[in-house]
This record gives structure tokens, sequence and C-alpha cells, in this order.
């Protein structure tokens, strides 16, 4: 399959989900922005270009990556390593999602990554409500024990 079928796929998902896909698209081709109260949940979907170390297989088709994630919040300055051990503890028991750190901004976020090959309308929905749901509850979960700051959604 091509990118505009795994594009389509995903817009008629959202679609299916009673969202307006053209109100989430956003600015690039490949990607969208959805809000359940006030967290934001990314949609992503691009061509991997370039066979790198990290992939596990070389293929000779095209290679399309979907990927759902979701900022919780930033990283605390007190506490830093129980916080670490509790990420990678709730790590082992979460479904369709894990997290991930980006240093550069401070950010803790939950994600949902895989190969397109073979992906269906219902990988689409698991994954969006998962990583819905695993934001919004890491969040609740270390609040006070962290004085976490949420992050504030983007205006557009």
């Amino acid at each position: 399959m091509d990118f505009e079928t795994y594009n389509n796929l995903i817009e008629s998902t959202l679609a299916f989900l009673g969202l307006n896909p053209a109100e989430a698209r956003s600015s690039e081709k490949g990607q969208w922005v959805l809000y359940n109260g006030d967290t934001e949940i990314y949609i992503d979907m691009w061509e991997q270009k370039s066979q790198n170390a990290w992939l596990y297989f070389e293929s000779e088709e095209p290679l399309f990556i979907f990927q759902v994630i979701s900022p919780v919040c930033y990283l605390p300055t007190v506490n830093t390593e129980q916080f670490y051990q509790e990420l990678l503890h709730n790590n082992l028991n979460m479904l369709y999602a894990s997290y991930t750190i980006n240093k550069e901004e401070n950010v803790l976020a939950v994600k949902f990554r895989r190969i397109c090959n073979g992906l269906k309308q219902e990988d689409i929905i698991e994954a969006i409500e998962s990583i819905g749901f695993y934001s919004e509850t890491t969040y609740k979960a270390l609040m006070d024990r962290y004085d976490i700051a949420k992050i504030e959604i983007e205006e557009n």
C-alpha cells in the first residue's frame, strides 16, 4: 500500500470515531491533532525513507510508520530517580503504549508506534484510545507525588 491509502485509512477511522478529519489535520500531510479535554493526542504517519540501525529488518518496499503520541507533563525537578523508576515499572504493565522522554523539551509523553503494514481501523482506534487513557491517568497518578506541571494545549 502507499502513503495515500494509509492516510485515507486514518482519516476514515477518525470519521468513524465521530471526528472531523479536516479539523484534525495539521499543516503537514500525515499529521493530525485530537483533543480529549485538556489532553492533546498527535497522530503521525510518514515514510521511513532510509534504513538505519534501529530498524530491526530491511525492506525493499516503501516503509510507512504510524505513531500516536501524547505529551503528559513536564519532567519534575525533584525525586527524579524515583520518578524514572516508577515510569519503568509502569511501562511493564502498559498495553499499546510506552513512555518516552524528550529531554530537550523537558517532557514526558506516552507513545504508540508501529509499521503500517497490515494496519487496520481497529489498530488505529486501539492506539488512540490507549494513548489518551495512559496520558490522562499518568498525569493524575503522578501529579501530587512529583509536583509536575501539565502541558497546556497549544493555541492554533
